[in-house]
């Protein structure tokens, strides 16, 4: 155990935040951290929007269905995918390879490494924050929004600030049924599933006090068939995503 493993063991979202102002160094060493992530081909096929200005903050309170963080952190980065800055600076291409789906997959990768390296590096100075991928409710609003060109797509938003509460860690999945070794392997998972579903009932029941108890594939379920956001396809394609 080094002070790294304790930083990303002891991750919790945050979503209540004090008056503290995080700095404008601050911000700058989370984008910097951001921008050492590992990236295909050193493309580095994102862009960070930071978000200061009230009404677009508003603008993702209401795409995200009233996360109210998006408006309350103190600061508030924008993570798009950006296939429209090698459109432009790339040498001896062929322009409509942006269109394919592996390049859209190469940017959505990049800018997710790009996010966990800013969010590691925010909980390391005592941040705590909360990724939000429910802007995605209304992609196209966002990219009228933020004056967004064809090829960069938003994905979701990092809320950052200092933790006005310490929310417990939620327990994640047996390692067993994630690690596997050579090929995949599924012959322990119901098992390793049933007794999984058992500890995450009882953090609901615990941290809600009763009001929740579903478990995992029941909170899961009801959370993917609530917004399955079938237009987001249709608007990246619109925005040159995704159209090979």
């Amino acid at each position: 155990m080094n002070e790294v493993i304790k930083t990303i063991s002891e991750h919790a979202s945050v979503r209540k935040f004090t008056d503290q102002p995080i700095s404008e160094e601050q911000t700058r060493m989370i984008v910097e951290c951001a921008q050492m992530a590992s990236t295909s081909s050193h493309f580095q096929a994102y862009s960070i929007i930071e978000v200061r200005d009230t009404a677009r903050r508003e603008v993702l309170k209401e795409c995200s269905g009233g996360q109210k963080w998006t408006v309350t952190a103190p600061l508030v980065l924008l993570f798009c995918a950006d296939l429209h800055r090698g459109s432009r600076y790339f040498d001896n291409i062929d322009k409509d390879v942006f269109s394919n789906t592996e390049f859209y997959t190469v940017g959505v990768i990049d800018a997710a490494l790009a996010a966990q390296n800013a969010f590691i590096a925010a909980e390391s100075m005592g941040l705590g924050g909360v990724i939000v991928g429910g802007i995605r409710n209304d992609v196209q609003k966002l990219i009228d929004t933020f004056n967004l060109p064809e090829l960069v797509a938003p994905l979701f938003a990092l809320c950052l600030g200092y933790p006005d509460d310490k929310p417990g860690v939620k327990p994640r999945l047996p390692r067993e049924a994630v690690h596997k070794i050579d090929s995949y392997t599924e012959h322990d998972d119901d098992e390793l599933l049933r007794n999984y579903n058992d500890e995450v009932k009882e953090y609901y029941t615990q941290r809600t006090k009763g009001k929740c108890t579903d478990t995992w594939g029941e909170h899961c379920g009801q959370m993917m068939m609530a917004k399955t956001r079938d237009e987001v396809g249709y608007v990246l394609r619109k925005n040159g995503f995704l159209k090979k």
